[in-house]
C-alpha cells in the first residue's frame, strides 16, 4: 500500500509537495532523521513539515516515521516505481465529481477543435505519439510538437488546441509553445504530475497526477521516474469522451 494516497497529495501546497518528493526518494533515511534535518533538507521551516503530517494523516512527525517503517517492512515493497499509486488515481477518479467536469470540458474542448497539438518534455515523447495515435483513430486530426517544436505558428481558421503532456510543466520550450497557442486564442489542456507547475497554472483544464517521484542514479545520471500509467488512462478516457461528444 502507498504510504499517501492521491486525495491527500492533492491538496499540499508546493511547500508541502517538495517535502513530499523528499520523502519518496529518501524513504529508507528519513526514519533515521529528526524533523529540523528534513526541513533544512528540503529549505523549508518545520511548520511546514507538520502541515504535511498532519495532510498525510499523521498526528505528527513521530507517526509519519513509523509508517514509513511500516511501509519499508513491507514483504511486497521492490523499492522501485509501484504500480498502486496509479491503481488508485485510476480507481478514485471516476468517482471524483471535480474530475467528471474536468474530463467533460477536455472532452468538449478537443471535439470543437479543428485539429490537436500534442506537446511535452522528452520523458513523454512516447506518450504524445500515443495520444496523435488516438485522436487519429477516432478521426479527429492530430499532430505532433515534440521537445516544444515543431508547429509553432498556430492559425486562428484551424481551430488548434494544444494538449501538454510533461511531468514538471515547465522548461522554456514548452513555455514558448504555449504562450504561442494561447496568443492564437487555442485553449490549453495539460497533464502533469503537479497542480503547482507553469503549464498546469497557464491551462484551461490540468489534470494532476501526484504520483511519486523515484529517485535514481544510473549510467546516465541522475534521474526522476514517475509513473505514466496515469497519463495513458487519461489519453484513453479522454479519447472515448471525445467520441461521445462526435456522435451526439
Amino acid at each position: 500500500m502507498p504510504v499517501f494516497s492521491y486525495e491527500q497529495l492533492r491538496n499540499m501546497n508546493p511547500g508541502e509537495f517538495r517535502v513530499y518528493n523528499f520523502i519518496v526518494s529518501h524513504l529508507e533515511a528519513v526514519p533515521a532523521m529528526n524533523i529540523r534535518q528534513i526541513a533544512g533538507s528540503v529549505g523549508v521551516s518545520t511548520t511546514t513539515v507538520l502541515r504535511f503530517c498532519e495532510k498525510a494523516g499523521c498526528s505528527g512527525y513521530t507517526e509519519l516515521k513509523y509508517r514509513i517503517r511500516q511501509e519499508l517492512a513491507s514483504p511486497s515493497r521492490t523499492g522501485s516505481l509501484d504500480a498502486e499509486p496509479a491503481i488508485q488515481y485510476m480507481k478514485t477518479s471516476p468517482k471524483d465529481g471535480v474530475f467528471a467536469e474536468k474530463m467533460a470540458q477536455a472532452a468538449k474542448i478537443c471535439a470543437d477543435a479543428g485539429q490537436i497539438i500534442l506537446s511535452g518534455n522528452r520523458e513523454s515523447k512516447p506518450l504524445i505519439r500515443y495520444g496523435a495515435y488516438l485522436f487519429s483513430g477516432i478521426g479527429k486530426p492530430a499532430f505532433t510538437a515534440e521537445d516544444g517544436w515543431g508547429i509553432v505558428s498556430p492559425k486562428e481558421d484551424s481551430r488548434p488546441a494544444l494538449l501538454i503532456l510533461s511531468t514538471w510543466g515547465g522548461g522554456e520550450d514548452i513555455l514558448f509553445l504555449i504562450n504561442r497557442y494561447k496568443k492564437a486564442g487555442a485553449p490549453l489542456i495539460s497533464v502533469t504530475n503537479t497542480g503547482h507547475c507553469p503549464a498546469a497554472q497557464m491551462s484551461d483544464v490540468n489534470f494532476s497526477c501526484y504520483m511519486p517521484e523515484i529517485s535514481r542514479t544510473s549510467g546516465h545520471g541522475h534521474i526522476e521516474l514517475v509513473s505514466q500509467i496515469p497519463v495513458v488512462y487519461l489519453l484513453e478516457t479522454l479519447t472515448g469522451e471525445i467520441q461521445r461528444f462526435q456522435t451526439q
